[in-house]
This record gives C-alpha cells, structure tokens and sequence, in this order.
C-alpha cells in the first residue's frame, strides 16, 4: 500500500472545519425563522415581499405588480430574478411567502459558494486552503445576517460570482461553452443588481488583461492580434449584460413616468442618491463611516490587522489575486458613494471580496514554513473569535430581539376592505407596510403631495368608480388637517369619524359600510390599534347594576350624569378633601352633552389601596375609555387609556384626560372603567374626580 500524500493528514482538519463553520452559519440563518420580516431595512424587504405576493396572485408578467400609487400598478426597478423564484416556490410549494423568500436568499448564497471555490484556485491555493479563505467568508457578520432577509441581495451576488467564474474558465477547454455561460451570468446578474455586478466587472477586467498579457507574449514578443483574440470575446457578455440593462430600465422608467405619482422613482431622477456627488467622496467623515461599516460588519479590526500580517507570508500569486479583489470592493463606495454611505445592507455586494481576499492570504501563509501550527491556529481562532465579535456588536440587537409583529391595523383593513379594493394613503410617503400586510392595492400620496388634488384626480380617473374604499391618514400632519380631512370623506363618502386608529394612523371607511365592518371584528381584540366603532351595547358587565342618576348631585361634574352601569354600584366618597365618585371598574357612566359641546376634560385615578401591596394583592391595572353613542346606533371610541399603577409609578395618582372634538358631540357620552388585559377586576377601585364637557 503506498503511503497517504503528506498534504492529506494537515488537509482533513480543514475540511472539518469548513463543515463546522458551514453548519454554525446555517444555524445561525435559520434563527427567528417565522418572525416578521420587520427587523431592520424592512422598506426594502417589504417592497419586495409586495412585489412577490402580487406575483403570487396576478400571475407572472414582465411589468410585474408593486400596487402602491395606482395604475399600471408596476414601478420595476429590478428585474424580477429573486421574486419570480420564490413565487414559483412559494405558490407551487405550498410555503409561506416570507419563510419561502428566506430559503431562496440563502440556497443563492450557497450556491455562489462553488463559484469563489473556483475562483481561489487563481491563488494557487489548494482544495483544503480554499475551504479555509471560505471559512473566513462565512464568517462575515453581513452575510449571518442579511442572507435570511426577504432582499435581491444574494441572488444577484450569486450570478456575478458565477459570471467572474465562467469568464475566467473561458480562457481554457470547452471555452465556448463557458463563454456563453459568462454571457448568461452576466445578463442575470445586471438585470438583478446593476450595482452588484458592476463591482465583479473590476475584478473580471483584471482576470482578461492578465489573460491578454500571457496569451500576447509568443517567443518573448508582444503580439496584439493575440491579445484581441482573448480579449474581445471576453468583452462580450459586459456588452450584452449593459445593453440589456438599459433596455430594461428605459422601460421601467417609461412605466414610471405613465403615474404621476411615480416619476421620482425614475433612473434619471434618483442618479444623485444612488452615485452621491464628489463632495461627499472628499469628505473625511465618510471614509470614517465606510471604515466603521467594514470593521462593523464585514471584516473587524483584529482580522484586518492579521490579514495585513498574513501578506507579509503569503504568495506572490495570492497578493496579486487580493489586490484585485481589493480593487472590486473599492469600486463600491467609489462609485455608488451614497449607497454605501445610508445603506449597510449594500456590502452584501462587495464583502465576498474583502473577505475573500483576507481568507485566501491567510489560506496561502497557512503553509509557510515560519510559520508553526500553533502560529497558525491561533491566528485563525482569533479571526474567527473576533468576527463574530464583530457580528455581535452590528447585528445582535436586530438579530436577538423579536422582530415587531404585522401591524393590527394592516389586519383591520384585511377583514374590513373588499379583496379588489383600492386603500388611499397619505403622510406616509411610499412605505409598503400596509398595503403588504392588507393585501390590498393603494394609492399612496407620496412626497407629501396632499397639497395637488389635481394630481390624485388624475391617477383616480384610471380607477372604476367606487374602488377607493378606505383611507389611511399616517402622521399628526395629516391627521389634524381638518380641511383635507373633509374634502377627502366628501369625495369618497367615507365617515367623518376614523373607523379604527394607532398611535400613528387612522382608518377612515365609507359611511354606509361602518356597521357592518363593526360586526365584523366584533369580539376580535387588537394589541397596537383600536376599533374606534362598535355596536352600540355597554362593555361586558356581569351582574349589572342599573341606576338612574338623573336627580343626584354631583358637584365634580358639570354636565351630571344621567345614569350608571355596574357591577358593584356607583356612589360619592372623599379622597383627600375633594369629592370622587366610586366606580369600581367595570362601570360606565352616561352624559348628555351640552348643545355644541366639542370637549372632554377629567380626571381620573386608581385608589392609593388599589396598589399599596405588590402584585398578586393589587390592581394589574384598569383601561379608561370614553365612547359617544353616535344617531347611528353605533359606539365611537374617544379616550383609550391604560393605567398600571402597581408596576408604572407615573400611572399613580390623579390622571389628566383631554380630548378635543372635531365638531359637536351628537349623542350621548360614556365614560368607563374597564379590567386590566387579564381581565381580573380584584382592587380595580377606580375614580372619577372631575369630568367637565364643554
């Protein structure tokens, strides 16, 4: 038997290595699987989680759907290389869309893995060293992150690895086949992401003038036909890939400019936020913000420093391949400065190639003899220790915590608004967290353009009648322009009242749909928005108490309470010289407005009693509400608020209530206690010492 090849035994540990490695970063990418996809950059995982969701129930077209400002419904700023697969995924796999859009990112990751494998071998670097630059590659905190994520990222970086690949493969045997596999790559990987591909086009500039230089050089001569001979076959696949490209976005710009709501997202329009200007490039705080993204998220101080040190061993060959790849990443922030300066998500693009040049130095010292294995080893454990430092110190707060949940109000607008209806949104420019969430198509007034009706009328005119059938006001500005506010609920016949709302929105429904919407989610209970419209029946009373208040005084009141609903009886009592009425949660009690009455001012409280001892022996809080009994049969909320005395020290003592009306309250007002969230009424000693309506 011949003995093993001495390579093999110091190859193996390697090899286990990189399984390791690979297997820890699949752990790592399956994470918070089913969490939201609202962990950080969710506009852009939103907009594409829209585009696909379109895709999934419209079918597959070239000018796919994003339904967010109206008819033709499409903006196309990518080709829909990465949506269009997890469509076909998701819709023939019976797999949710989200966790389907994860898969993809990551199967795209691992499958530009081979193609660098490749790839390293310009580095002289044999198959157990390749594993190991590959190592360091996994290791990279922008990848654990953002190759879960809903995003084109790692596709597009998948088609230009393979391009880089096969145009270097060119240049051996079966060399039209690689060439026209280069040309293949190139076009997907343009398409995709101009932006990503044109960084692997620096590096794949490098790899032809290398390949030109050899192949010129005949019996110590330079031969230019040679030269061409490799060279212009290899600017092929550039030339078809940008040709196709600027077909591709002269007809997403031309859909974009058919809405004049959509214009701005035209190429021409965004040429300064995506290349920045020459200032920006000379200003010394941002290579200091470029430098703290790459020590952040792509390759930390310590391994920076150790890879340095690892050039000073490595090979001749394998510091020119760097160098090269150093220039690829440079091109980034070169030429799409702002991109790299707001976005962090946008060195998915270029990490491959840092990293990659920091792993193949540190894979081509591996075997120089100054070097011990305990040197070496050491210096490997330490770049790992230290990237997923590294990670730990970008990623760990998004990555950890749980992700927030879909809104509520997205889910009130699913089960309130019809499938083929059109939802208009203002004040929250073009973010698709509604629309995505609703499933419904908007009309999205973006850029703050409430001010041009005219512009709105005219992408309405596109719309059959009748197919805006709710409105969302996003942000106090909106919310409180009473004018706008009318203008819109008489052109659409919508309730002048919000149907439901959340801290930062309100939902506004057509007037002769709010009963039936009410039923609707009767019963249904939300945790970041409220149902402002109910039926009109008292809250859940077991055991109530009636009682007629009309001929009692209460001097804390002004106008008096006309009756009471409880369970264990209204009355007056003292607290701290000033008269209070005794409403032990649940309670409610029930006004009569004055004529033209448009406001509410109260006070109100839990008993010092109530949360004198820790909880379980205390009040778990109550919930403060205030209701007016619309003509209509319905409840509309006024006042939510939640007191939590035991455990939220500013909840203690008298609480100041305020509420200002749009116009005059026209039927009765009722003022309420309820439970806490768990329901539990023990301690809910609650009290009234002013309620003023005028």
């Amino acid at each position: 038997m011949s003995p093993a090849p001495v390579s093999a035994p110091r190859g193996r540990p390697l090899v286990v290595l990189f399984v390791g490695m690979g297997l820890f970063t699949l752990w790592m990418l399956v994470q918070r699987w089913n969490a939201s996809i609202l962990d950080r950059y969710e506009f852009r995982q939103l907009q594409t989680a829209l585009s696909i969701f379109w895709m999934k129930q419209e079918g597959f077209h070239l000018d796919y759907l994003t339904p967010l400002f109206g008819p033709p419904w499409s903006i196309p700023m990518e080709f829909p290389t990465y949506q269009w697969c997890v469509a076909l995924l998701s819709r023939f796999g019976g797999m949710p869309l989200e966790q389907t859009g994860r898969l993809v990112s990551i199967l795209f990751f691992l499958t530009a893995l081979p193609a660098a494998y490749d790839l390293l071998g310009l580095a002289g670097l044999s198959a157990s060293r390749r594993l190991l630059a590959l190592t360091i590659v996994l290791s990279t905190p922008v990848y654990l992150f953002y190759t879960r994520a809903v995003m084109i990222e790692t596709t597009a970086l998948c088609f230009s690895l393979w391009f880089l690949c096969a145009l270097h493969r060119a240049a051996g045997p079966h060399a039209w086949r690689w060439l026209a596999a280069a040309v293949l790559f190139a076009i997907l990987g343009a398409l995709t992401k101009i932006t990503t591909f044109a960084l692997y086009c620096v590096p794949a500039a490098i790899l032809v003038a290398a390949q030109c230089w050899r192949a010129a050089r005949i019996d110590g001569r330079f031969s230019l036909v040679a030269a061409g001979r490799r060279g212009l076959p290899a600017v092929l696949p550039v030339a078809l890939a940008l040709g196709v490209t600027l077909w591709w976005v002269a007809h997403g710009d031309a859909l974009k400019h058919s809405n004049p709501y959509t214009g701005f997202l035209a190429s021409t329009e965004l040429h300064q936020w995506n290349y920045g200007s020459l200032a920006l490039r000379l200003e010394p705080s941002f290579w200091q913000h470029i430098l703290e993204n790459i020590t952040h998220n792509l390759l930390c101080e310590g391994a920076l420093a150790l890879s340095l040190v690892c050039a000073t061993f490595a090979t001749d060959r394998a510091r020119r391949v760097a160098l090269a790849c150093l220039a690829g990443f440079a091109a980034g922030p070169l030429i799409f400065a702002n991109l790299y300066h707001v976005h962090d998500y946008y060195y998915t693009a270029n990490a491959f190639l840092l990293t990659g040049a920091a792993g193949l130095l540190l894979a081509s010292a591996w075997d120089n003899p100054h070097l011990t294995a305990t040197t070496r080893w050491l210096a490997l454990g330490i770049v790992l220790a230290l990237q997923y430092n590294a990670f730990d110190r970008g990623y760990h707060y998004y990555y950890w915590k749980a992700a927030p949940p879909p809104p509520d109000l997205a889910t009130i607008i699913r089960d309130t608004v019809p499938p083929d209806a059109v939802v208009l949104i203002s004040g929250d420019d073009w973010n698709p967290l509604l629309p995505y969430y609703a499933q419904r198509r908007a009309v999205m007034v973006a850029g703050g353009r409430d001010d041009e009706p005219g512009v709105l009328e005219d992408v309405l005119a596109r719309l059959p009648p009748r197919r805006i059938a709710a409105m969302v006001m996003v942000g106090d500005k909106v919310r409180q322009n009473r004018e706008l506010l009318r203008a819109r609920c008489t052109r659409f016949g919508f309730s002048p009242h919000p149907f439901a709302s959340n801290d930062n929105a309100d939902l506004y429904l057509p007037a002769d749909e709010i009963a039936s919407a009410a039923l609707r989610l009767r019963g249904q209970l939300f945790g970041n928005a409220r149902v402002l419209m109910s039926p009109a029946q008292g809250i859940t009373i077991p055991d109530a108490k009636e009682q007629d208040l009309a001929d009692q005084a209460f001097p804390m009141c002004a106008p008096a309470p006309v009756r009471a609903r409880s369970k264990f009886g209204i009355s007056l009592g003292d607290m701290e010289g000033r008269r209070i009425i005794n409403a032990h949660a649940p309670s409610e009690l029930y006004f009569r407005p004055p004529a033209g009455a448009t406001h509410i001012e109260a006070t109100a409280g839990l008993a010092a009693s109530a949360y004198a001892k820790p909880l379980p022996e205390a009040s778990d809080g109550i919930v403060i509400e205030i209701f007016e009994q619309l003509p209509n049969g319905l409840r509309r909320l006024l006042i939510h608020r939640e007191l939590t005395p035991a455990t939220r020290d500013s909840d203690r003592g008298p609480q100041e209530i305020s509420f200002a009306n749009g116009a005059p309250f026209t039927g009765q007002l009722v003022f309420t206690f309820g439970p806490g969230p768990a329901g539990n009424i023990a301690y809910d000693q609650a009290y009234w010492a002013r309620i003023e309506i005028r």
